[in-house]
């Protein structure tokens, strides 16, 4: 009998043999057994045709967790070794189609890693694509992660040595997981991951679900497309052949369509339930606030925790949803875990591996910003997983791309040497939009200077242009927004030499409103010789919350009090003839959920009020930027 015909018979009678026994069987790969080749097996993923005839591939692999749930997994090994030797692996979970989950940067590195001897599995979440239950997000992951991790130890091509990567919701599993990590689980690459982030100092949003407090509104469209609680499966009965077809046939991903108008729903809350789609987690978690206790069942990176084996952080300038607690995490870490290193480039959410001799991002020229993260990330795994941490290891802590200049790398982050000064807030006439007089000053006021008020709407929000997670492109002119008067506008005077800001941005303001509560939302601008005005970063911070997330305060009229905005962070050069600007508002919607300032349980509510808020700079209350620069003395 053909060697390639036995095998895959040995194949299916497993399989067959697990879906019409006990619930509790436990379906691991027969001895000598192998996978049919990639374009043999359809749907085998439609991502695996760019490996080619070089790969054997078996796609809906049953691997059971502890209740009896059957994940659904895919294994991919290089036919350049033979079918039963053993080998390290690279591991990927995700809630992603493969075809989504293999472009670029992942296509490549795992093509890598199977022609250096590894295997490479893929197993979708609980609940995702063909796994069996209900998707929590990360309720009860890690459980699914050791009965995951137990699953590919066991295999006869498994040396029982794991590195896993993947990127957004690929990769949030990790960070949190690798603080009690399986003993096959040896090293992670989590590329864009902050939202396996709850409380740690500096950051406490909860797995990004806020920024600064404020609900971030990209979580209705995601739920919208991949968070259903029910969805289709296929029946235990159904034998290799029929799950083929079925899986051919049938897709467990809704076609759906975005309404236009989905987020506009009011409560904020119930925009799924609007909407008509099937219940999600969100539609629990949009009604917690950022202090509630429901956030402790969630499989978070939390204070106290250690990740306690090597980690290769990656992000993006412009993932700037995810890049700030990003850092914020590395930082804590480094602190008290071995072994950690940070790896940041120009790109936005996801996009590591795309940049050009001429980075695009928006409009603007980042320079030539090609970098090989795949040999990096394969030298990393290389060493700790497939060596066990033998001999010298030379990559650097922390390398980072600077914009509009180079790579660069440092020792540690935040950069040694750092310093911060800052650039207060100054009008003499109102700095409401950029027909005012705003400016930001080396010096703080002198004498008296009356507040910017400005006057915030939530049925007229200030529209979001660019930014948020996933937006293409990530940086705009901003010219536009800063027409309105509900913006406050203050840019610097033009530079006479470079300046390099590197590090962390925090906009300390005071603030007075006739509402009890309210928004304050900051955005970071570089502003170009002909006016040009692009985002770097955005920043909010809801107001009620401005003494953390566990002690809520409301505002009085006619007091004025300190509020920091501090959630920003970049690496770039600004140029001769460039100024540092930066906008004030009240709303930045759709990418944040809008403040309806009545002080109630803003994500339940449907009516609103309008705020009149001011931003104070007299001599008692110097509301100013906080920038952190490789040398001060240009602002003196």
């Amino acid at each position: 009998m053909n060697m390639k015909v036995r095998l895959s018979m040995l194949f299916a009678c497993a399989l067959l043999t697990a879906s019409a026994g006990a619930q509790d069987v436990t379906v691991t790969l027969p001895r000598s057994v192998a996978t049919q080749i990639a374009r043999q097996v359809q749907p085998a993923r439609a991502g695996l045709a760019a490996l080619g005839d070089s790969v054997y591939a078996q796609d809906l692999l049953p691997v059971q967790m502890r209740d009896g749930t059957r994940l659904s997994g895919l294994v991919i090994l290089s036919r350049a070794l033979p079918l039963t030797a053993k080998r390290p692996v690279i591991l990927v979970k995700t809630p992603y189609k493969t075809e989504s989950t293999l472009d670029r940067l992942m296509l490549q590195l795992l093509r890598r890693m199977l022609d250096e001897g590894y295997a490479v599995v893929i197993v979708n979440d609980r609940g995702q694509q063909w796994s069996e239950g209900s998707y929590q997000w990360l309720r009860g992951a890690n459980n699914d992660n050791w009965d995951m991790l137990d699953w590919v130890q066991k295999q006869e091509w498994s040396n029982g040595r794991v590195g896993a990567v993947g990127c957004s919701s690929s990769a949030e599993w990790q960070i949190p997981f690798a603080t009690h990590p399986h003993p096959a689980l040896k090293a992670i690459i989590p590329m864009g991951a902050a939202t396996g982030v709850g409380e740690i100092p500096g950051y406490a949003d909860q797995g990004i679900w806020y920024d600064g407090g404020v609900p971030q509104m990209f979580w209705g469209w995601w739920f919208y497309e991949f968070g259903y609680l029910s969805h289709p499966e296929i029946a235990r009965s159904a034998s290799l052949e029929q799950r083929r077809r079925i899986a051919r046939t049938f897709s467990p991903d809704p076609q759906v369509t975005i309404p236009e108008d989905l987020l506009q729903h009011l409560p904020s809350a119930d925009i799924l339930k609007a909407a008509g789609t099937p219940q999600t987690v969100f539609d629990e978690l949009s009604l917690l606030e950022p202090g509630s206790p429901g956030w402790g069942g969630l499989d978070f990176l939390r204070t106290g925790d250690h990740i306690r084996i090597p980690a290769l952080h990656v992000d993006s300038w412009y993932d700037l949803v995810e890049i700030y607690p990003t850092t914020k995490m590395f930082e804590y870490v480094s602190q008290n875990s071995a072994n950690q290193y940070l790896l940041v480039g120009p790109t936005n959410h996801c996009h590591e591996g795309t940049e050009s001799a001429h980075t695009m991002i928006g409009d603007q020229d980042m320079g030539d910003a090609r970098f090989d993260y795949v040999s990096v990330m394969a030298k990393f795994f290389d060493h700790w997983v497939k060596n066990d941490g033998a001999g010298a290891f030379d990559v650097p802590r922390v390398q980072y791309y600077m914009l509009h200049d180079k790579w660069r790398t440092a020792p540690a982050w935040p950069l040694p040497g750092i310093k911060a000064t800052r650039l207060y807030l100054r009008a003499d006439g109102g700095a409401n939009s950029l027909a005012g007089d705003g400016r930001l000053d080396p010096q703080p006021a002198p004498g008296a200077e009356r507040a910017d008020t400005f006057i915030y709407d939530p049925q007229n929000p200030v529209p979001s242009h660019a930014a948020s997670c996933c937006s293409e492109p990530a940086s705009l002119d901003q010219r536009e927004i800063e027409s309105r008067a509900d913006v406050l506008v203050y840019t610097s005077m033009p530079l006479h030499e470079p300046v390099e800001l590197v590090g962390y941005v925090k906009a300390h303001l005071y603030l007075s409103s006739d509402a009890p509560d309210t928004d304050l939302m900051v955005k970071l601008i570089d502003v170009y010789p002909d006016g040009r005005a692009f985002n770097l970063f955005d920043a909010a911070k809801r107001v009620r919350y401005r003494n953390g997330i566990h002690k809520v305060e409301m505002m009085k009229p006619g007091s004025v009090y300190p509020v920091d905005v501090d959630q920003i962070v970049t690496a770039v050069i600004l140029a001769p003839e460039h100024r540092l600007r930066i906008e004030v508002s009240s709303s930045n919607f759709p990418a944040y959920e809008r403040n309806l300032n009545t002080g109630g349980s803003n994500q339940r509510e449907s009516v609103g009020r309008v705020a009149r808020n001011s931003i104070w700079h007299d001599p008692e209350h110097q509301s100013f930027l906080e920038i952190s620069l490789t040398d001060t003395s240009i602002w003196k």
